[in-house]
């Protein structure tokens, strides 16, 4: 992607910004070139945060443990993942039980990413419908709805939307910083600006993605 493609992305979303009436800066830089993951490893981490989500609705961290096994998904687990699932359900912390359930947010900007859903509107929280559209644990289903899924939207794409939520997070910060309060969630924009982030570089860890603004 050329300097010019990214600059002109640039210059679009700010005009979508300034027309919703959130604040921009036009000296945030560009991103660095997409480096975009396989579908493979992308429903792997889907699976994952699908059923780790599970845990803070306080499902037994032994049954998603075992199912995460069952269905050879160990392998996408990040550290800190690991280490949750080495826990007892007492044993979790608020802050713990809290990062779980905002994979709700992060989980439908993938679900975008691979054409579950058709939209990421970043005034609105994660659809009614989402569960429908994923394995249902309690129910002991299989991982087939996410197996299934065949391809990703275009790099393009990708790389367009995580512009506008990288600079949606600056505004989100940036008003946090001065007192004030955004228009839009700031851990809503921060989830889903760390999915694509992971998404679109595929030598990030999922337990350390920049998010700097």
């Amino acid at each position: 992607m050329t300097i010019e493609e990214k600059n002109a992305i640039k210059e679009v979303n700010i005009k979508q910004i300034e027309a919703k009436n959130y604040r921009f800066t036009a000296w945030l830089p560009v991103l660095e070139d997409p480096n975009t993951r396989n579908i493979d490893a992308v429903r792997g981490r889907m699976s994952v945060m699908n059923a780790l989500i599970n845990i803070s609705f306080e499902a037994p961290v032994e049954i998603i443990r075992n199912w995460i096994d069952h269905h050879g998904l160990t392998k996408h687990l990040s550290k800190w993942e690991q280490e949750i699932l080495q826990k007892d359900n007492d044993a979790l912390s608020d802050r713990e039980l809290n990062s779980l359930r905002w994979y709700l947010e992060g989980l439908w900007a993938l679900m975008w990413a691979t054409e579950l859903v058709d939209n990421l509107d970043e005034t609105a929280w994660c659809g009614d419908h989402m569960a429908s559209l994923l394995p249902n644990l309690e129910r002991n289903e299989n991982n087939e709805k996410i197996d299934r899924l065949s391809s990703l939207k275009s790099g393009n794409e990708i790389y367009t939307m995580l512009d506008f939520y990288y600079r949606l997070h600056w505004y989100c910060v940036d008003e946090r910083l001065k007192g004030k309060q955004a228009l839009i969630n700031e851990g809503l924009v921060y989830e889903r600006r760390k999915a694509l982030e992971w998404l679109i570089n595929k030598d990030s860890d999922w337990d350390d993605i920049e998010m700097g603004t």
